[in-house]
């Protein structure tokens, strides 16, 4: 029996149309058709499910409320819930405004998108809020803020992660300027470290920003950079993609979660992979899987790694804003999308291309512990 004093609501990500004695619910989350037929008394039910009354309410109100009304409008709200149709919460903007009411307006879109995640049942939470919470208590270390990490610690500033961490030791230089977000002319020479936190503290007040200037040589390095955190996003490639990744990812291990995006050159961006440390595969399982590529593992380099390689800023933040959504996820207790996997963009047919990548059960890293 449905609770009579409950209010139910519609997702915001839903519409409604009517052809005749049929309802179309348009799910605008995931792009889905859900019809039904119908008579007058639904359609009169479904106009007032906008969270404001009880169903005893709603059955009082919808064709002369007639003795039975409330019944029929239980039922038609089972129905509706069993097809993922309504909120879980009846007046989202109320638990919004338990954030405060300037952080409430500032993240308000996200907010929306949160709680249709919630709605969609991605999270435990019911409240978008509740998300937006866990981004305010969580640390996110960046390493590097060039072409790459600039995107993503941006996006990561605007979600309002409550505390970022930047490690780079360049300095900015006018060929940034192109793809890398955060810097302006008025920041050349200064390092990129210090210039980027300062941008990221007037695009969103209510978080933290720290700069660390510090050239990564190895995992030592980084020990005092990612105590805390909860996530490390690795956007750095000096002095190769592999050897930082390989730093970061030991520096990282066994606690924190990590995303190896290891950069982007001419028309390929590389996604990599998220590795969360006793649910997917390690980096010792990713490059065990993608070392011996072509027989490269027994092939001696002829001609390496230019200094310089093609780039622009919308293909660097395509690749970043990626990398900065899946820690979003990460963060907030959503599904992960790059676990176990690694992925690449192809930017000329606009394809993302991914290849499972497993935890093997006897790797020395990750794996399983050997039966007593």
């Amino acid at each position: 029996m449905a609770d009579t004093a409950s209010r139910p609501r519609l997702r915001d990500s839903v519409i409604v149309q009517a052809d005749g004695g049929t309802l179309l619910f348009l799910c605008l989350a995931d792009r889905t058709v859900k019809r039904f037929a119908c008579d007058e008394f639904v359609k009169d039910v479904v106009v007032l499910l906008d969270g404001t009354r009880t169903i005893a309410e709603i059955g009082a109100l919808a064709c002369g409320g007639r003795p039975d009304a409330w019944e029929r409008v239980a039922e038609v709200v089972q129905i509706l819930e069993r097809e993922g149709l309504l909120s879980r919460v009846a007046a989202p903007e109320r638990e919004f405004r338990l954030l405060g009411t300037a952080r409430a307006e500032f993240y308000d879109r996200q907010l929306r998108l949160f709680q249709d995640f919630c709605d969609q049942g991605w999270s435990p939470e019911t409240s978008g809020a509740a998300l937006q919470r866990r981004l305010a208590d969580a640390t996110a270390v960046v390493c590097g803020v060039g072409g790459l990490g600039g995107w993503v610690a941006l996006a990561l500033a605007g979600a309002g992660v409550g505390r970022i961490r930047l490690c780079d030791f360049d300095r900015v230089e006018v060929s940034n300027l192109t793809r890398q977000v955060l810097f302006g002319m008025a920041d050349l020479g200064v390092p990129k470290a210090d210039a980027a936190a300062a941008r990221l503290r007037e695009v969103n007040p209510f978080i933290e920003v720290e700069a660390v200037a510090r050239r990564i040589g190895g995992a030592g390095d980084l020990a005092d950079v990612v105590k805390g955190a909860d996530i490390v996003i690795n956007a750095a490639d000096l002095p190769t993609p592999n050897d930082v990744a390989g730093w970061v990812s030991e520096a990282c291990w066994p606690d924190i979660p990590h995303i190896m995006g290891t950069g982007y050159a001419y028309h390929i961006g590389v996604l990599g992979t998220s590795i969360i440390p006793g649910r997917t595969a390690c980096w010792a399982c990713v490059r065990a899987e993608t070392f011996a590529d072509h027989g490269r593992d027994g092939m001696e380099t002829v001609v390496g790694k230019r200094d310089k390689a093609g780039a622009m800023g919308a293909l660097s933040g395509l690749v970043g804003n990626i990398l900065a959504w899946e820690a979003v996820r990460i963060l907030a207790g959503l599904p992960p999308a790059l676990g176990d996997r690694w992925g690449e963009v192809d930017f000329w047919p606009l394809e993302i291309r991914s290849r499972t990548i497993p935890q093997r059960p006897d790797c020395p890293t990750c794996g399983l512990p050997p039966n007593p």
